[in-house]
């Protein structure tokens, strides 16, 4: 048997399963996400999903891992294609990324729910928190050295800021129940704010 195939036949089924999860749980909610909707939508039995994924939890869990890798493979080809440029304008650069992903409904919505979760269920606390922690290190290392007069310690503080405010992001565009302020005008308030915090001494 060629073991190789098998493994990439897997890896294969495994990436739907995830697209499937992330396309229910966008649109529904974790409410409406369940591994036999999961298996009904993709035309496979409910083990085949078990197999991949023993629960809703772990299905949750690797659905993120798989949001959170997507985008930051999508950060590191940018980085790449950008060696030339100075790191502001990689940093400028990658928050307009930034802003562009949390606007995709399969991103947006997925971030969106684990949020409403992490209030009530414990693992999605610590889903998020990881999210936060992978974040904040992404960030340090795009912003660290802007500013020479700002130390190691606040650059790391600023990073946590930026990360906050990305998320608080999301949760008020989820919300959207302020109609004097358009989705432009708060990325536009986030951007200059993500500016000032990476730069300003």
């Amino acid at each position: 048997m060629n073991t190789h195939a098998t493994t990439d036949k897997g890896h294969i089924r495994s990436q739907e399963i995830l697209r499937t999860a992330q396309t229910i749980l966008a649109s529904e909610g974790y409410a409406g996400l369940s591994m036999r909707g999961v298996a009904t939508q993709l035309g496979i039995s409910l083990s085949t999903v078990q197999h991949y994924y023993t629960n809703k939890e772990a299905l949750v869990e690797a659905l993120l891992i798989y949001v959170m890798d997507n985008y930051q493979a999508a950060v590191a080809q940018v980085m790449n294609a950008m060696s030339d440029k100075s790191q502001l304008e990689r940093f400028k650069t990658i928050i307009d990324l930034i802003l562009i992903e949390i606007r995709r409904p399969e991103t947006f919505g997925v971030l969106a729910e684990i949020y409403a979760l992490s209030n009530r269920l414990p693992f999605a606390a610590r889903l998020v928190e990881a999210v936060y922690a992978r974040e904040r290190k992404e960030i340090f290392k795009l912003i660290y050295g802007l500013e020479p007069k700002i130390s190691k310690a606040e650059y790391k503080l600023r990073a946590a800021m930026i990360v906050v405010q990305i998320h608080g992001l999301v949760s008020q565009l989820a919300q959207d129940n302020d109609p004097s302020l358009s989705r432009r005008q708060l990325e536009q308030a986030a951007k200059q704010s993500f500016l000032m915090l990476a730069t300003k001494a």
